[in-house]
């Protein structure tokens, strides 16, 4: 049995895989390789929905962190890079787009939710509160939910 679970763990265990970089392409200077993998952690697969650049294994992931280091190597600032992803591949592809009036629902439904979310919350709290006690019980009755209170 422990063989079993032995080996079903190490097959789980492998069909995890970060995405692998594949170009190998060398920074110049230390500090441009900083930028790139925070650009490419901050910035979004727009195949993967929910994964960084860095973290998909998406072929349009790996051209778009080839170009985001091309962009880099060429000089351009971040913001420029940033722009430049933005105007192919619209908002999507930020993590943290920008307030403005279509992206509004992205910005305003958490909290709008929330709100709702605790204001259900208070009317069942509530409306259990003011639970009419029943009044029409025979004595038995009293006492055994005297009895099932009293426990």
């Amino acid at each position: 049995m422990y063989r079993i679970i032995l080996l079903f763990s190490l097959l789980i265990s492998s069909a995890v895989v970060t995405a692998i970089d594949k170009t190998t392409a060398v920074f110049s200077d230390p500090s441009q390789e900083i930028r790139y993998k925070a650009l490419s952690a901050e910035l979004r697969c727009v195949v993967c929905q929910n994964q960084s650049l860095a973290d998909s294994n998406a072929e349009l992931a790996q051209d778009l962190r080839d170009q985001v280091r091309t962009l880099i190597i060429q000089g351009q600032s971040d913001a420029q890079i940033v722009e430049f992803l933005v105007s192919r591949y619209g908002d999507f592809v930020l993590y943290r787009p920008p307030f403005k009036a279509s992206t509004a629902v992205l910005w305003i439904a958490p909290g709008l939710l929330l709100l709702f979310g605790i204001g259900v919350l208070i009317y069942f709290i509530r409306r259990q509160q003011t639970a009419p006690a029943p009044q029409n019980l025979s004595s038995t009755e009293r006492d055994k939910l005297k009895h099932l209170l009293d426990e």
